[in-house]
């Protein structure tokens, strides 16, 4: 008879790969894997130290979620992990800050989800993020050569994917040649590089370059042929299209001020633009997966039910959405052999809900209980970003005006 720690009898089971869920299911924990997970009538003769009655209860694999801005706090991970989300990929980051908070999670020391990271995003000198977040989690390069050692370096501390920033709107910008630069490098060393972009033109130099994917759907207009090219070349999506949502709501708190009302338009717009152009990129068999930005202000630190709603309204069903935030994503991640579905010799990373999630996004915040390597923790409160700093980027647009040429007068050179 096989003893295990956990068993799950009778429950609905969407095991992150099939396309239907799996009725009267039973799933067999034994510490930190599963070692069984189908039909009921099928379980092997087991005596578990812990029997849940699952009738009438609905198990996903624990989802992934690859764009946060989460390390942050024990309370922040936390987050995460009491509200269905048990692993995280960090883009943005001081490099050794990540590695503390990842070995603290390996090590046991701190409740979290599984942590991936970038650490810092490689730019240009003033450029994006170093021009509008600060010099912590950016990190400027020049030349080709520069680029590609930077890229050993990172990878040889222990960075999961290498994240480079593109924003011609905000300032100056890596050359072609220096992104290329990074991307060779990163590749000889099978890594991944992603790319923040939210323009045609940075969209662009990513397709062209061979970018494996880029962190948010572009918010600007795109020619259907980059489109077409962009599918063609495989390169992947991580939409978080409420991103701008959420920032136009926080701007709202500033409509007195001619720059807010801009920026609460803007990003309201650029909402519209990234549904718009998912939509195109999912007609042309575009290839997506799960993120959601958390960390902008209104993007929770665990399941964000309105960009499960934004994907949706794109035309996506809500069964390909799952598969976007676990098998997809483990894909992504290079763990697919230990995450992303449930199955037998996999992790027991799974989460447990009163109602279905996928009837309905808001059932999501039905959480029963989490499973982290056969671990469980109680759902708890879902934490959200503190408010932002308005004032600070209203007193940059009374010093500039964002006149065309205000980066050069501000001393700042496209970098060639």
């Amino acid at each position: 008879m096989l003893k295990v720690n956990v068993s799950i009898e009778k429950v609905t089971l969407y095991d992150g790969a099939a396309d239907k869920a799996l009725s009267n299911a039973t799933i067999l924990i034994d510490g930190e894997k599963i070692a069984y997970a189908g039909p009921h009538s099928k379980a092997p003769a087991y005596e578990a130290m812990e029997n849940i009655d699952g009738k009438g209860l609905f198990v996903l694999p624990g989802l992934i979620d690859l764009h946060v801005h989460g390390l942050v706090s024990e309370e922040t991970l936390f987050s995460f992990l009491q509200n269905g989300v048990t692993s995280i990929r960090d883009l943005a980051s001081d490099v050794f800050a990540a590695l503390e908070w990842k070995a603290r999670e390996q090590s046991g020391l701190i409740a979290s989800p599984r942590i991936f990271m970038s650490g810092p995003v490689l730019t240009c000198h003033q450029g994006y993020p170093e021009n509008v977040w600060g010099p912590k989690i950016a990190s400027p390069v020049q030349g080709r050569y520069q680029a590609q050692e930077k890229v050993r370096k990172l990878v040889g501390m222990g960075m999961d994917i290498i994240k480079l920033g593109l924003e011609h709107e905000l300032g100056p910008c890596l050359s072609e040649t220096e992104v290329q630069a990074i991307v060779t490098a990163a590749h000889s060393l099978s890594k991944r590089v992603t790319a923040h972009i939210t323009n045609e033109e940075d969209f662009e130099v990513c397709v062209k370059c061979g970018v494996d994917e880029v962190a948010h759907v572009p918010s600007r207009p795109v020619s259907d042929d980059l489109w077409k090219e962009a599918v063609k070349k495989k390169i992947w999506i991580i939409p978080t299209l409420h991103a701008h949502a959420g920032w136009a709501e926080e701007w709202k708190r500033r409509a007195d001020h001619p720059f807010g009302q801009y920026c609460q338009h803007g990003f309201k717009a650029g909402h519209e633009q990234c549904r718009q152009n998912l939509e195109r990129f999912l007609s042309l068999g575009g290839q997506v997966a799960y993120g959601t930005d958390a960390g902008n202000p209104h993007i929770p630190f665990g399941v964000s039910v309105k960009e499960w709603k934004d994907l949706q309204s794109t035309g996506l069903k809500p069964i390909q959405c799952l598969k976007m935030a676990t098998l997809e994503a483990a894909k992504i991640l290079g763990v697919e052999e230990k995450l992303g579905t449930i199955e037998k010799g996999k992790w027991a990373d799974l989460v447990l809900y009163q109602f279905d999630p996928l009837k309905d996004p808001q059932n999501f915040r039905t959480l029963r209980r989490v499973f982290k390597s056969g671990r469980s923790y109680p759902a708890g409160d879902l934490q959200f970003p503190k408010p932002f700093d308005l004032d600070f980027w209203i007193k940059q647009w009374e010093k500039t005006k964002f006149k065309p040429g205000w980066q050069e007068r501000a001393g700042a050179k496209k970098n060639g």
